[in-house]
């Protein structure tokens, strides 16, 4: 059996495992199998974006479990197989391939695409062409324009599915037995954890300088991880070839067109991009899509923000996916490859769990109980949510990090406790469920010992067959 994982990208733009399975026949029924498999998995949500080749029965799957996610073909594999299509042509190499480049890549609007491809198709003769016609008929599935108003994460083909599997493959081969495919699955991902745990030291304790004395810079130096700091400085340089010139008001919004010069393999390309600044909400939209597709807020909307004398970032060009203090659920829970870690985010989450599981247990059995559980937790999140943590909570993180990779197992022990000065706490009246949990503690306290370790396999190895797909949830 095929191994090939359903992967995404993290906040540092790495590859990550989403999940992975098995299965003997590509197949529509197979694929249904596989995706309400993923389904299950991820509590019911479906994935808002997902990208595969143009695999007809995976497709079928696709719309059958996921029915509102967008999806999306791999362009690397489509236009891949262009020499192959139109190679014989006569004009392939005399205008043919560039002009479809060009139509594909250079589109801003669907108008523009559908112009265009009008064009290609009335000069080179190849309205009989059988898989340009193909193409054309699920346009919607991989020409760009059409694709602009979803969130990918960046992920503009399957190519970061292909490099999973040249991961995977210093770990494993064909003739290895399930029992190997599982040791060395968990040695992959252990990799991978530590990667991401390297990446997040990094951006916590190693600042890029930024390239500007400009405040919005400095803001996603501050917050971003130092990957996708380097995205936006990348677009803030971009800004010096771009020229914007006002062109009309359309109510109280300004319409800018703004000229760039762009490096295209051995040449320089100039084009045009409109551009919306409602100056109202401080909010603009740039026909490039690369805010809306990629999180990462382009140069043209920079250059707008410098000409109208922007001086603070409104928030919703701040991603949260993005920034390095974001709160990744996934990372405390414990696996069998968690040997070494000793942070105390996941020590606690282990001990929380482990509570929890009991109390839900017994708060299932009347309404009340539920009610007055979730009315407590809800009261309780909202504290914690908004309250910040003390600082030896927040400085554990560069510490124990440093620790985990270096390898060290040793664990990282909470400072003595000192018994603080003046009027000792007055006693209180506890509530109901106070007093209930006070019982149950005594009553059970002798009775917690350790039972070994916990070895938690992830539901990983479900959904591993799948050939080239990458998903996003957020």
């Amino acid at each position: 059996m095929p191994f090939a994982p359903f992967v995404g990208v993290n906040l540092h733009a790495q590859s990550i495992l989403l999940g992975a399975g098995l299965i003997s026949s590509e197949d529509t029924e197979s694929f249904v199998w596989l995706f309400k498999a993923w389904l299950d998995c991820m509590d019911g949500k479906a994935p808002n974006t997902i990208i595969t080749d143009q695999d007809r029965a995976m497709k079928n799957a696709i719309a059958i479990v996921f029915p509102s996610t967008r999806h999306k073909y791999c362009l690397w594999h489509i236009l891949r197989k262009v020499p192959e299509k139109l190679g014989s042509h006569g004009q392939y190499k005399c205008g043919l391939k560039s002009k479809l480049l060009s139509c594909v890549y250079d589109s801003l609007t669907i108008e523009e695409f559908e112009n265009s491809w009008k064009s290609l198709n009335d000069t080179f003769h190849l309205h009989e062409n059988a898989w340009l016609q193909s193409l054309y008929a699920e346009r919607e599935f991989w020409v760009p324009v059409y694709l602009k108003n979803s969130f990918w994460a960046g992920m503009s083909t399957t190519q970061c599915s292909e490099s999973m599997n040249t991961f995977f493959d210093g770990y494993m081969h064909a003739i290895k037995n399930l029992k190997e495919f599982v040791n060395q699955f968990d040695n992959a991902l252990k990799t991978k954890i530590e990667n991401e745990n390297q990446a997040d030291f990094n951006s916590f304790n190693f600042t890029i300088p930024c390239i500007s004395h400009l405040a919005l810079e400095m803001k996603f130096q501050d917050v971003y991880t130092n990957a996708k700091f380097k995205e936006v400085q990348q677009e803030k340089m971009g800004m010096i070839y771009c020229h914007c010139c006002f062109e009309k008001m359309e109510g109280v919004i300004a319409i800018y067109s703004v000229d760039d010069q762009v490096k295209a393999e051995d040449f320089i390309k100039e084009v045009t991009y409109t551009l919306y600044f409602n100056g109202a909400e401080c909010e603009a939209k740039c026909v490039c899509g690369l805010f809306e597709m990629q999180g990462i807020i382009c140069r043209y909307i920079l250059a707008i923000f410098s000409v109208k004398k922007v001086r603070e970032l409104p928030e919703k060009y701040i991603l949260d996916r993005w920034q390095k203090d974001i709160k990744r659920a996934y990372t405390f829970i414990l696996t069998n490859y968690d040997a070494i870690d000793r942070r105390p985010e996941t020590v606690r989450y282990k001990r929380i769990l482990r509570t929890f599981n009991e109390v839900i247990t017994n708060a299932v059995s009347c309404d009340g109980h539920t009610e007055e559980m979730i009315s407590n937790l809800y009261a309780m999140n909202e504290v914690w949510r908004t309250s910040k943590p003390s600082n030896t909570d927040s400085n554990v993180r560069g510490s124990t990090m440093n620790a985990f990779t270096e390898g060290s197992s040793k664990k990282v022990l909470s400072p003595h406790v000192v018994k603080g000065k003046g009027r000792p706490p007055c006693k209180r009246r506890m509530s109901t469920m106070e007093e209930r949990v006070k019982k149950i503690k005594t009553k059970t306290a002798n009775k917690r010992k350790d039972k070994g370790k916990s070895c938690t396999v992830v539901g990983a190895y479900l959904l591993s067959l799948l050939p080239n797909v990458t998903s996003t949830y957020f």
